[in-house]
């Protein structure tokens, strides 16, 4: 993990003594962590959301000094601040007025292009819950409904949603209109292009 970081640091950064000591540090919570977890000899759920918060919070704190060091302002947001759920934990249930709230109440304040992190959450203890599979999609849908945006993108590996898994059948092409209602059939069927609670 180290080793893949710092060499994202010396591919992106002329100079990345800032990127690499905040990289650094989180990487020594994550090592502690991990040692906590052999002591105890249990890896819980919650656990899990913990530790698999630190995917999005190095990614983006990577990418939000790359954009600051290319003269595009940018700002760090741990959607930790942000978004609010319940204590499922691996599958947390967003509680939509407080996350509403605090989204709205954070962007308003911004005057900067946000890299905020997907996926993970925290709820009304403070404690680190993430939003289950597709949740960095969710997490954009999420940001762009409460802040009224026109639209949201979803980057992925492939040109919109195909007739078809294009990994198993070569010939799958590109549907070039689609109805919600066959969007949420889709997802719900198991469209990894879509998450269902991120088309609702």
């Amino acid at each position: 993990i180290k080793a893949k970081h710092n060499e994202a640091i010396r591919d992106l950064f002329k100079q990345s003594k800032i990127t690499s000591k905040k990289v650094e540090n989180m990487l020594a919570e994550l090592e502690k962590i991990y040692e906590g977890i052999f002591l105890i000899n249990e890896f819980s759920l919650r656990s899990r959301d913990l530790v698999t918060s630190f995917g999005e919070r190095l990614s983006c704190t990577i990418v939000n000094e790359y954009f600051n060091t290319s003269k595009i302002n940018a700002t760090f947001c741990d959607a930790r601040q942000i978004i609010k759920t319940d204590s499922s934990f691996s599958e947390a249930k967003v509680d939509f007025p407080a996350t509403n709230k605090a989204i709205r109440e954070y962007y308003s304040k911004q005057g900067a292009v946000v890299v905020t992190t997907g996926f993970i959450a925290s709820d009304k203890n403070g404690i680190t819950t993430t939003l289950g599979r597709g949740g960095s999609d969710y997490t954009a849908a999420i940001v762009g409904a409460a802040i009224g945006a026109d639209e949201i993108q979803i980057w992925t590996d492939v040109d919109g949603i195909l007739t078809t898994d294009p990994r198993l059948v070569r010939e799958a092409r590109q549907l070039a209109h689609v109805s919600f209602d066959e969007a949420t059939e889709l997802s719900q069927f198991g469209a990894k292009v879509l998450h269902p609670k991120t088309v609702l």
